[in-house]
């Protein structure tokens, strides 16, 4: 039998962003919590967006390795010029941190290889000879984590198969002091100077450009070529496998997944960094009821956010492509998929339906207001349960603010009144006009919905 370490009420194998977060979280919440990984040992840089930068903050988690946000420079398409901002983040900094301050926390962080995560046992598996046990599991392992087998295992689901190369390459003469993201016919680039003379440059491109010998040096530099032309291939490249995929559709309730490991998506579509912090966030919630035997409340709760978190931003990813307007095979293929349905549905009607929500920390079902710009449901908004707030209008026309503070929530600030106001006009409601929006659930709930829950 295999030597045990001391039983935990939870381990997380993989120790990234998602897996770091979700521990430190888990064992304020109160719990023994285990993190298995091997500690970041090669160089690795991307751009963070500023409201990752403003979760961890409000979270209280260390920021090593994320520099000031620094003006992107884009090359994409029609567009060439400025456009948004990001954090540049030395990932080898910033993982090393997460870590640092889960051990912090109270977490124990064995740096050891994960050999397999076994939900039946409920252990995690070490390279060494020795397990972890836990009463729940937690798959943190990102793209490494085996995909969840099931009804849903079609081809639709994996995106076109893309691969990202990086390293140090020499400056260019030009002056180069900002992220730069540009579109190339055989794919597209990104690159951050680090320090005065380093500059760090991701080349993606297809898996096929590969060919049959997907490791070898040969293979690479082709694609860093095709992407690139004649820049240098790094010593040594980092390389990844990068396509958008939905790796488990579905809650396993012996051990939930995060970040990659449920979903993977195009850097792209800008949301990789924010998926592995947001889902570390319902780690909490989703373990409590799990550890308290609410298992249909956290099986649909972990189905809408990672369904939608997926095909909102594969349609995200391939309207980006889209703006390129180049019409290479690397493009037109990456442009079709997954389908043609809008990345955000202008079209929906202001209803209600019931989902699963965290609030105060916990898993509820309540009632939501589901809109164009939150087509994912709504219950709140500056701390006032909605859906009860726009029944007390009785299909009334919206008033103006000082009337909705005093006839529809006379119990809040004033100020609290007006940013619900606010809100409700950004919404899509129109002040003094009928609010058009549907008092009756005409959504059938697809999530096994059990009112008895």
């Amino acid at each position: 039998m295999a030597p045990q370490f001391g039983t935990f009420d939870i381990a997380i194998a993989g120790g990234g962003p998602a897996g770091s977060v979700a521990a430190i979280l888990l064992a304020r919440a109160g719990y023994s919590v285990a993190l298995a990984t091997l500690p970041p040992r090669a160089p690795r840089f991307e751009g963070m967006s500023a409201r990752v930068a403003a979760i961890l903050q409000r979270h209280g988690l260390p920021l090593a390795g994320i520099g000031p946000a620094a003006q992107r420079h884009v090359s994409w398409g029609a567009f060439q010029g400025g456009q948004n901002s990001e954090h540049p983040a030395d990932r080898q900094q910033f993982d090393t941190g997460l870590l640092h301050a889960a051990g912090a926390e109270g977490v124990t962080v064995f740096y050891k290889t994960v050999a397999t995560v076994c939900p039946e046992a409920g252990e995690i598996r070490l390279s060494d000879g020795q397990n972890l046990t836990a009463g729940l599991l937690f798959e943190a392992r990102g793209r490494r984590a085996p995909r969840q087998s099931t009804d849903l295992d079609r081809a639709e689901l994996i995106g076109p198969e893309t691969v990202s190369i990086a390293g140090f390459v020499p400056p260019p003469a030009t002056d180069m002091d900002t992220p730069r993201i540009e579109a190339r016919p055989g794919g597209w680039i990104w690159s951050i100077p680090v320090g005065q003379d380093q500059l760090w440059l991701q080349a993606v491109g297809d898996a096929a450009s590969l060919g049959r010998q997907a490791g070898g040096r040969a293979a690479l530099t082709a694609l860093w070529t095709e992407v690139l032309g004649d820049t240098p291939l790094p010593r040594p490249p980092a390389v990844h496998a990068i396509a958008p995929r939905l790796t488990a559709p579905e809650l396993d309730p012996r051990c939930p997944r995060l970040g990659d490991a449920a979903v993977a998506l195009d850097p792209l579509s800008g949301h990789g960094m924010f998926w592995a912090v947001s889902s570390a966030l319902m780690a909490v919630p989703i373990a409590r009821a799990l550890l308290d035997g609410q298992t249909a409340l956290a099986c649909d709760f972990y189905r809408n956010r990672v369904a939608e978190t997926f095909w909102r931003q594969a349609r995200v990813g391939r309207d980006f492509y889209r703006e390129a307007g180049l019409g290479t095979p690397f493009w037109q293929q990456r442009a079709a998929w997954p389908d043609d349905i809008p990345a955000h549905d202008t079209q929906i009607r202001p209803h209600i339906a019931r989902r699963v929500i965290v609030q105060n920390g916990s898993l509820a079902r309540r009632e939501v207001l589901i809109t164009r710009d939150a087509p994912g449901g709504a219950a709140f908004a500056a701390g006032q349960e909605i859906v009860p707030l726009l029944r007390r209008l009785n299909g009334q026309p919206l008033p103006g603010p000082a009337r909705f503070h005093t006839s529809v929530l006379p119990e809040a600030p004033p100020q609290a009144a007006r940013a619900i106001h606010q809100w409700l006009l950004s919404q899509g409601f129109t002040e003094g006009a009928q609010i058009p929006w549907d008092t009756t659930n005409r959504e059938t709930n697809p999530c096994n919905y059990d009112p008895a829950v």
